[in-house]
């Protein structure tokens, strides 16, 4: 990679890779990929560190029934992959799948590990990233605790259509899923789904959470309840 090609990305990519030695950025490779790609399995060894330029990505748990659930999201100025490298740990914690088209910049990981312990400015940096994720994650484990389930699923409803931004929004995660993702009790999501449906709050087609723009505003206001 040369080291113009980054040029035009974002302030935050460049402040990152400020002083990464050259012989590590000539190392680096812009990659394209489309929607529905695995960058990442989970469990597989880890060989490359991606840092997401554009596009979005789902991060998934994978359960050995099978099945996967979306518990997180990456988007804009993200590192993918780093965690691990950081914690010594040699395989994924997680499938990471395009959603939408990506470029990244990819780093191996022994390239990435070498390339922190002798940048102390981007070791800072990626030591403010974990640390708002880890606040994040702290701050939702209070939330289960603290907060009753319909609040939480109230909450989860309205994260999904903002982020969807269209006017009809169908919730495709199934109830189990979506307890695994709030970390409550199948049996509380369908009470509460039961509940928001008898209040003319949310709709259910076939199965699956429909919710419309006049709903989420409802749904919004009752928050505070």
């Amino acid at each position: 990679m040369r080291i113009d090609e980054i040029k035009e990305e974002s302030v935050e990519l460049q402040d990152l890779l400020r002083d990464m030695p050259e012989e590590i950025v000539e190392r680096c490779r812009i990659k394209h990929v489309p929607p529905n790609v695995n960058i990442l399995h989970k469990a597989e060894t880890m060989k490359h560190v991606y840092i997401l330029c554009e596009g979005e990505c789902d991060v998934l748990a994978e359960f050995k029934e099978g099945y996967l659930y979306v518990f997180g999201k990456a988007k804009g100025f993200q590192l993918i992959g780093e965690q691990e490298v950081l914690a010594g740990e040699t395989e994924s914690a997680a499938t990471v799948r395009t959603k939408t088209a990506c470029r990244f910049l990819r780093v191996t990981t022994e390239d990435f590990w070498e390339w922190i312990q002798n940048d102390p400015h981007a070791a800072i940096i990626l030591l403010k990233v974990l640390a708002r994720r880890l606040h994040a994650a702290s701050s939702r484990a209070g939330e289960r605790i603290y907060f009753p389930s319909i609040y939480l699923l109230k909450k989860f409803l309205l994260k999904e259509y903002a982020e969807a931004d269209r006017e009809n929004l169908r919730i495709n995660q199934t109830r189990q899923q979506i307890a695994d993702s709030l970390g409550i009790s199948l049996r509380s999501v369908q009470r509460g789904v039961d509940d928001l449906k008898q209040n003319k709050l949310i709709r259910v087609a076939k199965g699956k959470i429909e919710i419309d723009r006049a709903e989420y505003q409802q749904v919004l206001d009752t928050m505070e309840e």
